[in-house]
């Protein structure tokens, strides 16, 4: 189980961006969180990660990986868990590869570190995953540096890396914002069948996707959690101002497309 308990981050000698958050993932379960831009969520992705800058502290809290205070393990042992343990998915995929090595060797590498296999197998093994996410041209993936793909393709290969390395905890942060609308449900679909060995958060503003996967999902404001509900249930009955204002574009998203699809 992934355990936030009352977490607050801040900026040294300055006003929190995280104030007392509190949450749990546990094993088989899809968590959702959303909320305005700003409102603290990548914050408290990167502070599971320990990918925090320096500028911040964290007065109070605890962030619990099956039952260990990830606060108390030093900057070398939380990066070891990045990619084994924790998964990653990131809103923008270009800032998660190296803009100057080719597809092959970081995928190839990421690969082989997680998974202990050697270079031909975890070749073999990249091609697999790349095809599970509709990258069929491996070739031509693994050939390429990240700036010869597009968003979309890079946050594929991004959902690749979490099928060949399997942790058990994945982070998804607006993981469907780069995709089309079959790969966004392709996406989703893998992520639904990870999810039954797994624990996941997804952090999204796409409200179908939320209500496909997320059995709760968290409301987050000014480094807060001011909602917590069913996610079926908060898009009927919000009870926040900004979860009223969000669930209410939700629905008239819906019904113009709705419209726009019986029109054609």
């Amino acid at each position: 189980m992934l355990e936030i308990k009352n977490l607050t981050v801040k900026v040294k000698n300055n006003a929190p961006i995280l104030r007392g958050v509190s949450l749990s993932i546990d094993e088989g379960t899809c968590i959702g969180l959303t909320g305005a831009s700003g409102s603290g969520k990548t914050t408290l992705i990167k502070s599971i990660m320990g990918m925090n800058g320096g500028d911040l502290e964290v007065p109070q809290g605890q962030i619990l990986l099956d039952g260990d205070d990830l606060l108390k393990r030093s900057a070398k042992e939380r990066r070891g868990l990045c990619g084994k343990t924790i998964g990653f998915i990131p809103q923008n995929p270009m800032t998660a590869f190296f803009p100057h090595a080719k597809m092959d060797r970081q995928i190839i590498e990421t690969l082989r570190m997680h998974t202990g296999t050697d270079k031909k197998q975890a070749h073999e093994l990249a091609e697999n995953v790349l095809r599970q996410v509709n990258l069929t041209d491996t070739k031509r993936v693994l050939r390429a540096y990240p700036g010869e793909l597009s968003g979309g393709m890079l946050q594929r290969i991004a959902m690749a890396l979490i099928l060949g390395t399997k942790p058990k905890y994945v982070l998804a942060d607006e993981p469907t914002s780069a995709l089309d609308e079959a790969n966004r449900d392709l996406l989703l679909e893998l992520l639904r069948e990870y999810q039954k060995n797994a624990a996941i958060l997804f952090i999204s503003h796409d409200t179908e996707a939320m209500k496909a996967l997320c059995s709760i999902t968290h409301v987050m404001e000014h480094g807060e959690i001011i909602e917590t509900q069913a996610t079926e249930q908060l898009f009927i009955n919000p009870q926040q101002p900004w979860t009223k204002r969000f669930a209410e574009a939700a629905c008239h998203r819906e019904e113009v497309n709705w419209k726009w699809t019986a029109l054609n």
